[in-house]
């Protein structure tokens, strides 16, 4: 048995099976990484995931999580059979109108079911050693993107880099005659665009509004002058 969760106020754990650690270690892991660790194998070991994986496998949060786990503590072999079996298993679907990729998960619903595919999402993007470099490090206050007028347009990045904003845009589909808007909350004072044509910034009252065509590109927004 372990436990999902503890109240320290009335001394309870909530005990489940062994399996259930498969996504308890997800949480712990950042935080308690040798014991994280030693949940994960025992999960592993009673969902029967060092074995050849029967497919179809059933939809579930554990499947991602513990592909996550297994990138970040380096199991290649773990990692393998799980993409394997969720490849096969999970409906991995391009929705070229909204331009969304999700996981049908074999359920028939008409809304990918939201933890399972964040849990599954959060293994693509996972990697030796991220999650705990992510969850350790320091959240400073920062200007943020709002307003991105998804589905038309997404952004692959926005990260600052020496005082100026670097941005991807990731439409849906390109289209020169279609333009869209963001807005960058937390910054004042001029700035200029530049990486694509038609391209502008102006100040609003939340921020600095950014103006785009529709289609892919790499902006560079920084301060004037």
């Amino acid at each position: 048995m372990t436990t999902l969760y503890y109240d320290p106020t009335l001394d309870i754990h909530h005990r489940l099976p062994v399996f259930t650690a498969g996504v308890t270690s997800f949480y712990a892991a950042p935080q308690e990484p040798l014991d994280a660790q030693r949940l994960w194998e025992a999960a592993c070991a009673s969902h029967g995931f060092n074995d050849e994986l029967h497919i179809p496998i059933p939809a579930g949060r554990a499947y991602g999580a513990s592909q996550l786990l297994a990138r970040e503590w380096g199991d290649a072999e773990m990692d393998a059979r799980l993409s394997e079996a969720i490849e096969a298993s999970y409906e991995p679907t391009w929705d070229d109108d909204r331009g969304e990729f999700t996981w049908g998960l074999g359920l028939n619903e008409p809304h990918p079911r939201g933890q399972f595919n964040a849990f599954l999402a959060a293994a693509e993007a996972s990697d030796l050693g991220m999650w705990e470099r992510l969850s350790s490090a320091p959240i400073d206050p920062c200007p943020q993107i709002v307003g991105v007028d998804f589905p038309t347009m997404a952004l692959r990045r926005a990260d600052w880099v020496n005082g100026a904003l670097q941005v991807s845009l990731a439409p849906v589909r390109d289209n020169p005659e279609q333009t869209t808007t963001f807005t960058v909350r937390g910054v004042e004072g001029e700035w200029t665009t530049e990486g694509s044509d038609g391209t502008s910034v102006e100040s609003g009252p939340d921020g600095l509004i950014v103006t785009a065509r529709c289609v892919t590109a790499d902006l560079e927004i920084r301060p004037a002058g």
